[in-house]
């Protein structure tokens, strides 16, 4: 036993030797505990956009843009006025018109900066008229000269500084237009919102020059987030904010804030205001804009007086027209009577009657279509000669004759389109509350255009001699006897309007005209 026990204490006596030349064994690691989930931002408001802004935010979300990216935009335009001296000589001076608007660049593009201002400030009239006016400029004078630029402030005269401007698109439906400056500006670091998400009560600010004064930020509260803007010859929906604004502001970029972000968006742009409600300003809203900021291109709109006339816009007139048992529609036109008839399948007749219709049923002026490639061709011009109609071709007329009878015929046909689009939208009115304000939105855009058709008629009524002229040095061809027609379907009308050959006209009388309105008053800022 004594041998066994000094085995065992060599044996423990051995083991703490062996135990301290081994490496330490080091504790396992412990996991790593997971970083906490950041704390979700809390939303500002519930809904699309806010209300208002607590008060210890306000500054961050309002005023955290330091750079200026909104510019105060001077047009200078020179008008020429022609008018005969008490000599009975002609004579010419020239006018100057300077107003200011409010710009905001939104995008640099190849090295030029695009920015956004209202279509009054960055186009002013071509000619003056009472519905184009231009202060301190006379009626009928003509723009020779226009100028765009960015400058500090209204008193700003120093050149060197100036930043001129290109118009790169003009929008006159929209009151929008876009022009570059060909360097790099500070741009909106805003992103484009939804004007369809607004609702009354939201909250909105303003970033402008009023007055063209200085640079300044209102707020206001939205008060009609959607309304149809008819009035100038506009079409297009606006938003109805309370913010002061005013003169200059015009071109103004209007931000709501988003709830969920707590970010300003761009919403709309600011272009006029109610003539007797200061507090009352209607914004162009952002929505109907995107395609144009994105391509520099105006979208076609539907009802626009000026949109282009499809083959099947005319050949729905036929058709109207056939449906007619007089195959004639009446309508106003520059403030006199006008009447489109089809004389025949291949045969339109658009015609101006006397000025004292209907106690004189006689045909002024008549542009003919003859519907040789289908309607949309003037073919010929019906002027009185020695109490006689004569025709004449517009081929045969001097270059600035034609172009004044091309511009009547074109006009006529929009016109004669817009009464059908009126009477079928007036026709659905009994039934729908909407569609009754769609008819008088249709009504005075027909209204919008007198101005122009009056200077229209005025143009070829004073031609008329000239036309008529030329008719009677024209060789006059004999008729060609000809089978009378047969009463055609509407169908074939219009399929004969493209190739068949002109047949017989027949006499068809005029029918009543109708009667239309007018409506209210904005005034651009």
């Amino acid at each position: 036993m004594i041998g066994s026990l000094a085995v065992l204490l060599v044996a423990v006596g051995v083991a703490p030797a062996v135990a301290k030349s081994t490496t330490p064994v080091r504790p396992a690691a412990k996991a790593p505990r997971p970083a906490p989930a950041p704390a979700p931002v809390p939303t500002l408001c519930e809904g699309d956009y806010a209300d208002s802004v607590p008060a210890a935010r306000a500054s961050e979300i309002l005023d955290a843009v330091k750079d200026q990216f909104v510019f105060s935009i001077r047009n200078i335009a020179t008008y020429e006025r022609v008018y005969y001296g008490r000599d009975g000589k002609l004579r010419r001076n020239y006018i100057r018109s300077v107003v200011h608007g409010t710009g905001f660049a939104y995008q640099v593009k190849d090295g030029e900066t695009l920015i956004v201002t209202n279509e009054h400030v960055a186009n002013r009239p071509d000619v003056t008229d009472d519905e184009h006016q231009v202060d301190g400029v006379p009626p009928g004078s003509k723009k020779v000269r226009e100028q765009i630029k960015i400058v500090r402030d209204e008193e700003d005269d120093y050149e060197p500084g100036h930043v001129p401007l290109k118009l790169a698109l003009s929008d006159s439906a929209a009151d929008i237009a876009i022009v570059k400056a060909r360097k790099i500006l500070p741009v909106m670091p805003f992103r484009v919102g939804r004007s369809s998400a607004l609702r009354p009560g939201n909250l909105v600010q303003v970033r402008g020059f009023p007055l063209g004064a200085f640079a300044a930020v209102n707020v206001g509260k939205v008060v009609n987030p959607y309304t149809e803007d008819t009035e100038h010859g506009w079409s297009h929906s606006d938003f109805v904010v309370d913010a002061l604004l005013s003169a200059g502001n015009s071109g103004s970029p209007v931000f709501a804030v988003n709830c969920r972000t707590s970010q300003p968006e761009l919403v709309g742009v600011f272009h006029a205001g109610y003539s007797d409600a200061a507090a009352l300003n209607v914004v162009v809203s952002v929505d109907q804009l995107r395609e144009e900021l994105e391509t520099l291109h105006v979208p076609k709109r539907e009802g626009g007086l000026r949109a282009e006339i499809t083959a099947q816009d005319r050949d729905r007139l036929v058709k109207e027209l056939f449906a007619e048992q007089t195959h004639a529609l009446t309508f106003p036109f520059g403030g006199r009577i006008a009447t489109v008839r089809l004389a025949d399948p291949t045969t339109l007749r658009f015609s101006i009657l006397d000025d004292d219709y209907p106690l004189v049923v006689r045909e002024g002026v008549t542009l003919v279509d003859r519907g040789a490639n289908g309607f949309g061709t003037l073919d010929g011009i019906v002027v009185p000669v020695d109490g006689a109609p004569a025709e004449a071709s517009p081929s045969l007329l001097d270059a600035e004759v034609r172009d004044h009878f091309d511009k009547l015929y074109d006009s006529l046909w929009h016109q004669v389109l817009g009464v059908v689009d009126y009477r079928s939208r007036l026709a659905r009115a009994q039934k729908r509350a909407d569609a009754f304000d769609e008819s008088q939105q249709a009504k005075m855009r027909l209204r919008k255009r007198n101005g122009e058709q009056k200077e229209l008629l005025g143009l070829c009524l004073f031609d008329a001699d000239r036309a008529g002229a030329v008719a009677q040095r024209a060789v006059a061809t004999p008729p060609v006897a000809v089978a009378a027609p047969t009463q055609p379907s509407a169908d074939d009308t219009v399929a004969a309007a493209r190739k068949d050959p002109p047949v017989q006209p027949s006499s068809i009388a005029p029918v009543a005209p109708s009667q239309t309105g007018s409506g209210g008053d904005r005034s651009g800022r």
